[in-house]
């Protein structure tokens, strides 16, 4: 496909950024701005090239720009959200050019510090928080959808998942729209979202991922599992971490999303006081008493050596040593075989 030079008859095209399953990424520049302003230009392409959905996916669009818009006003860790226009039947998104490193960039110069990856934890988690507030999950949190901000070292969130989604809409025999498409990055993604049904921890969970790559350089695929919990085995390729910051990390990448952080705050209160995560319990269940019935006349009930050996302590306080007990329902009193 050849790059148009100008979009919207406004941004002139300086170079591609990235090319996806669902479009390109530019880096543009503003023409009717007198700064000449930079901005950044996602090229978004429907999956089903159908009449029938294609104004329920440009209704579908406006309303999720409409929602970027806000996050971005918002919070000065979302870019910005400047225009959206849709062209040639395809739709874009014109956000603020933020200059600076993705987190895969950094690691590939070298494996983070625990204090460096708790810094950039801490300075993200407030801005999930926010997502999560107005009900709306990434979906998408890896090592490439994080910028750390050139001018002030702060992380940026990038790429929200909803926008694809949209993208994804088709239409079902029965002429219903469905989504056919799961938005997600495989070793990023917990078992949730992976059959389409994200939590807000499925997002604490992919964030927790990004971390271990950060200290480690492995990606999911190049890690163990324990094959009995099936928890992702990582603390030996990151030795320097201590095992407060690692117990949170590990709650945080729970295979069930019950077991993990339930928000971003409270991963962010563990991070600030360090505070080791208690570990899930499992439920024991409770067998019922045995009842046993009684004979017309009841005999002794004798335990061999093999089930019972012990001691008795008498009136006397001594012990007495025994092999087998006898016990009789007339008679209370213990008789042992010595």
């Amino acid at each position: 496909m050849i790059t148009p030079t100008l979009l919207n008859n406004r941004y002139k095209v300086l170079r591609v950024l990235g090319d996806g399953g669902f479009g390109e990424t530019f880096l543009a520049e503003d023409t009717q701005m007198p700064s000449g302003r930079r901005c950044v230009i996602k090229q978004l392409k429907p999956v089903a090239n159908n009449p029938q959905i294609y104004q329920l996916v440009q209704e579908r669009f406006q309303r999720e720009a409409a929602i970027l818009e806000e996050l971005g006003e918002g919070s000065h860790q979302i870019p910005a959200l400047y225009a959206y226009f849709v062209e040639n039947g395809q739709f874009y998104l014109v956000q603020e050019y933020i200059q600076g490193q993705t987190l895969t960039q950094l690691q590939q110069q070298g494996a983070l510090s625990e204090s460096t990856v708790k810094e950039i934890l801490i300075n993200i988690l407030p801005v999930l928080d926010y997502v999560h507030a107005r009900g709306m999950v990434h979906r998408d949190i890896k090592p490439d959808n994080i910028l750390i901000r050139s001018s002030d070292s702060k992380p940026i969130l990038i790429d929200f998942g909803a926008v694809k989604e949209t993208m994804g809409t088709t239409v079902t025999a029965s002429g219903n729209s469905a989504q056919s498409i799961v938005i997600g990055t495989p070793g990023f993604m917990p078992m949730e979202q992976s059959v389409g049904r994200p939590v807000f921890s499925s997002d604490i969970y992919s964030l927790a991922l990004t971390a271990i790559y950060l200290l480690t350089g492995k990606l999911l695929q190049e890690l163990p599992t324990n094959p009995t919990t099936g928890e992702i085995v990582w603390r030996n390729f990151a030795w320097n971490v201590t095992p407060s910051f690692a117990a949170i990390i590990d709650k945080a990448i729970q295979p069930f999303s019950r077991d993990r952080y339930s928000n971003a705050r409270e991963m962010m209160r563990a991070l600030q006081t360090q505070q080791v995560p208690v570990a899930p319990t499992i439920p024991v269940q409770q067998s019922l008493p045995t009842v046993v019935s009684q004979t017309p006349q009841p005999q002794p009930t004798v335990f061999s050596q093999d089930i019972l050996t012990g001691a008795i302590f008498n009136p006397e306080r001594t012990i007495t040593k025994f092999r087998s007990v006898m016990l009789h329902p007339d008679n209370p009193s213990i008789v042992c075989n010595r």
